[in-house]
């Protein structure tokens, strides 16, 4: 039976993973997302040997003839844009009962799923400015040299990837299929993009550069406000009809807490909504110029007249008991765990030997293995533990977190603190940071209760806890790093003066009690500072750790040398405009240790940095080289930065690693997105021995059911893994679990 996403679409065969479509030149490998009209996969192009998404359409598009010569004219239409900032176009992928495009996978998320990770589900000017001139570009691009717009801009279709920035999606396609299927009855029209169309595409037109042009105003008051313009009610006409609120209306009404919007701001997107497509800005260059000015002195000229365009019929009412609603927002899916086939062990014939040799051996073994079970009784059940790896039963968190634990920490006394999304743990609410006692049970007592998301944690060594995240303090919006007492309660203004403009990432406290921190900000208190700073043990900026220009993109994971040196990693590839690759190491006064020949680095983000008590570095994530040479998403380089050529973890995970720990006897431990290492099944978690290869005896059975944020060792040697799951090892996790050792 075909699959489907809303009643009546069919979007041909099952899709499954293994399948092989468009006549056997992609393999199917995962449901990444699905829509009101369409299912997008993950799938390998042999062709070209790359991954690809594919956007499967209603098997209408390929049954009629003349609608999938008109598919494939549009397709032909976008595979000509070729811009860094546009997501490029391949081709149709078309089998007897199935149809999909082709295009090129960005490994990121979209500004409308991030969004959703921010404490008030939106951005402020500083973090979409880039943005908006990448996008600005490449609209300016399409519009000017193709004549093609895009005709569902919104940000759900457009994607940050680290390296490339900003990339849209579906320039033209989304469209056109949005309105062949409302023809067909396969979908409503009123989709969740309704709020970002201008008045005259609401009512049926072609879309143009104009209709652009508005939409990007749209996005624009969707990306500072968390909402578009008109999001609720009877919204077609509202668009048509109603003045849209200004930005800072909208942020006053939804009662979200922000830094002022400039008037500028609010002036060039008043100036895109404008119902009248001639009072619009005539080109997308003529809103980036607006966006430039440093003051609105008087309104901007009206643009020449053009024709006046087709007077708009009045939205129709919706039925009696019918609302006009957004369609259900895009899901992603996990991937689903492949399954990995042992081959059998090759049968080798067995060499004769004489008679009385046999014999011999034969009593030699017999005598050895009853010395062994005489003398050692009890050494094979404790060397071969089949319980290694699997959930301690001791540890009961209950019903544990309503929502994601993105980071751990292990007190001295056994106490674990956890950071992360959710709102109570075990019917207790403690919002955002909790401390369990070693049993699992939950401290009622420590209760910080931050308004933002924790995503890091870090233990001083007079007992002092810091976390950081986004808006930790109530009230104080930008405080993203605050100190508390052992006993939750917050230490007075600690932290108060260092006010950052994007979200803390990562932690690390140096032996002299000052503080690495790291993230996606560029600016604190004003003072350009890019993704990585230190803080003196007062919680003041440290102006004598100086970055230079600092790292190209967020910085996901710190770590301090015994030495004094830092290991910075993330999905940078320029740090103080000097060409990198994901991992960096400075000196203790900011600068980059020129003597660190880690080379090129990795190809792709370094998620996870580790310190081993050799001096040895861990590094993870999801890479698939360092310096060129193949190490698939975990590698150990050598204490002067030097690749380590005795560790080989083979094939390594198959998806990102997100942490790592080291256990006291070397080996290590690792936590992510990964469901096989090496090829051998390990969902989430997985150990490594001490040269790189799986430790098989650490086997956790069916793993983490989501993915694994961060891994953490107690003194007794057992580990801790928490993240997005809800079960483990086939019983419930609750997003934390406890493994013997």
């Amino acid at each position: 039976m075909a699959k489907t996403t809303s009643p009546g679409i069919e979007f041909g065969a099952d899709l499954f993973p293994g399948l092989r479509v468009g006549g056997a030149r992609y393999i199917l490998k995962r449901l990444i997302g699905r829509g009101e009209t369409s299912e997008v996969w993950l799938a390998r192009d042999v062709k070209l040997i790359r991954d690809v998404a594919l956007k499967f359409l209603p098997r209408v598009f390929r049954s009629d003839e003349n609608l999938l010569d008109r598919l494939n004219n549009e397709v032909q239409r976008c595979q000509l844009l070729k811009h860094p900032h546009i997501v490029a176009t391949g081709d149709l992928a078309l089998d007897y009962d199935s149809v999909a495009v082709a295009m090129e996978f960005v490994d990121g998320w979209s500004l409308a799923t991030l969004k959703v990770d921010k404490l008030c589900r939106c951005y402020d000017v500083d973090e979409i400015g880039p943005w908006i001139r990448q996008l600005g570009s490449a609209l300016e691009y399409a519009h000017n040299e193709f004549g093609v717009a895009h005709g569902d801009l919104k940000p759900a279709n457009l994607l940050v990837s680290a390296r490339e920035g900003i990339k849209v999606s579906d320039f033209g396609l989304a469209a056109f299929v949005r309105a062949e299927s409302a023809k067909r009855g396969l979908a409503r029209g009123i989709s969740s993009g309704i709020g970002f169309l201008s008045p005259q595409q609401v009512m049926g037109g072609t879309p143009s550069e104009r209709d652009d042009i508005y939409s990007l105003g749209a996005t624009i008051f969707d990306l500072l406000t968390g909402t578009p313009p008109f999001y609720q009610g009877e919204i077609i006409a509202q668009i048509c009809s109603l003045k849209p609120p200004a930005l800072s209306e909208r942020l006053t009404e939804l009662d979200i807490q922000a830094d002022a919007i400039s008037p500028v701001w609010e002036d060039t997107v008043a100036i895109c909504l404008a119902k009248n497509p001639a009072e619009r800005p005539p080109c997308v260059a003529a809103v980036l110029q607006l966006l430039e000015r440093t003051a609105v002195l008087i309104p901007p000229p009206a643009p020449a007249p053009e024709p006046e365009p087709a007077e708009l019929e009045p939205a129709e009412p919706a039925e009696e008991g019918e609302s006009v609603a957004a369609e259900a927002p895009i899901t992603v899916e996990p991937a689903p765990p492949p399954e990995v086939e042992i081959p059998p062990a090759r049968e080798t014939p067995p060499r004769r030997r004489p008679g009385w040799l046999a014999g011999s051996l034969t009593l030699l073994a017999a005598a050895g293995l009853a010395t062994a079970l005489w003398f050692g009784r009890g050494w094979i059940r404790t060397v071969v533990s089949p319980e290694t790896g699997l959930p301690d039963k001791s540890f009961n968190v209950g019903r544990s977190a309503d929502d994601g634990i993105r980071c751990l920490a292990v007190q001295p006394d056994g106490k674990i603190l956890i950071g992360g999304l959710f709102s109570e743990f075990n019917g207790v609410f403690n919002e955002r940071l909790a401390r369990l006692n070693p049993d699992g049970s939950v401290e009622a007592a420590f209760a910080p209760k931050p308004p933002g998301r924790v995503h890091a944690i870090a233990l001083q060594s007079d007992g002092k806890i810091l976390m950081a995240g986004e808006n930790m303090i109530r009230g104080r919006p930008r405080v993203h790093v605050v100190r508390l007492n052992a006993d939750g309660r917050r230490e007075g203004d600690w932290g108060l003066g260092a006010r950052f403009n994007a979200e803390v990432r990562t932690l690390a406290v140096q032996p002299d009690g000052k503080i690495i921190v790291g993230g996606s900000f560029t600016s604190v208190s004003g003072t350009s500072q890019h993704r990585l700073l230190r803080l003196n043990g007062d919680g003041t900026l440290d102006n004598t750790f100086n970055i230079g220009g600092g790292a190209s993109a967020v910085v996901w994971s710190v770590a301090v040398q015994p030495d004094g040196k830092i290991l910075a990693a993330g999905a940078f590839d320029r740090f103080d405009d000097r060409k990198v690759g994901g991992l960096v190491r400075l000196n203790p006064d900011g600068s980059l240790d020129p003597g660190f020949p880690i080379g090129s680095g990795a190809d792709a983000d370094v998620l996870a940095v580790a310190l081993q008590p050799d001096g040895k570095i861990l590094m993870g994530g999801k890479f698939a080289a360092v310096n060129g040479t193949p190490c698939p998403r975990v590698a150990r380089l050598n204490a002067e930065g030097s690749l380590d050529s005795g560790f080989k973890p083979g094939s390594g995970p198959n998806d990102l690693v997100q942490s790592i720990a080291v256990q006291p006897a070397g080996k290590i431990l690792l936590g992510g997105a990964f469901n096989a290492v090496n090829d051998v099944t390990r969902h989430g978690v997985a150990r490594l021995n001490a040269d790189g290869s799986l430790d098989r005896r650490f086997n956790n059975g069916e793993g983490a059911s989501g993915f694994v944020w961060s891994v953490a060792v107690q003194p007794d040697g057992k580990v801790l893994a928490a993240g997005a799951f809800d079960t483990f090892a086939g019983a419930p996790g609750g997003k934390i679990v406890r493994l013997l050792k």
